[in-house]
């Protein structure tokens, strides 16, 4: 199954529009949105469901009311034309093993693509994309996987 991978420079880039473009051109494709949890302060400043509290390493979000909460990113996914979509919270220490898991779920798809950053240090996708805007700086899980990625797009 081909990878594709869709990273951020910094949160609210425009990850999950570029990936609705995508997905409208690739039928039969499915997605996979990654959220690591993060330790102490919220790094964006903001809620978000990467700092509420996980009590395995890794959950694979699978319910679909879930999935199809309005305005989140996996209702986005499903709209624009995804095959199936999943959600994977994964602790820092659980990502490898959540990814592994959770790619392997999606047998039934013509390809894949994977919005998120920090997968790309246990991935070799197919294609890599960063997304940024003009100037942005990158955040910590960018800079780490920057010499992985294939195609950078400035919005």
């Amino acid at each position: 199954m081909k990878i594709i991978t869709v990273s951020g420079a910094h949160s609210n880039v425009g990850k999950t529009t570029f990936i609705e473009g995508l997905l409208k051109k690739l039928k039969g494709w499915s997605c996979l949105k990654v959220t690591v949890l993060h330790k102490g302060n919220c790094p964006v400043g903001r809620i978000c469901s990467g700092c509420e509290e996980l009590s395995s390493k890794f959950f694979i979000v699978h319910d679909k009311r879930a999935l199809q909460e309005k305005g989140k990113d996996t209702q986005r996914f499903k709209a624009a034309g995804a095959k199936d979509v999943l959600w994977l919270r994964a602790k820092p220490h659980g990502l490898k093993q959540g990814i592994i898991k959770s790619i392997s779920r999606f047998k039934n798809s013509k390809g894949l693509i994977i919005e998120g950053t920090s997968v790309l240090k246990y991935l070799d996708p197919d294609i890599a994309i960063l997304i940024k805007k003009r100037d942005s700086l990158l955040k910590g899980s960018a800079k780490d996987v920057f010499k992985k990625v294939d195609l950078i797009l400035t919005l």
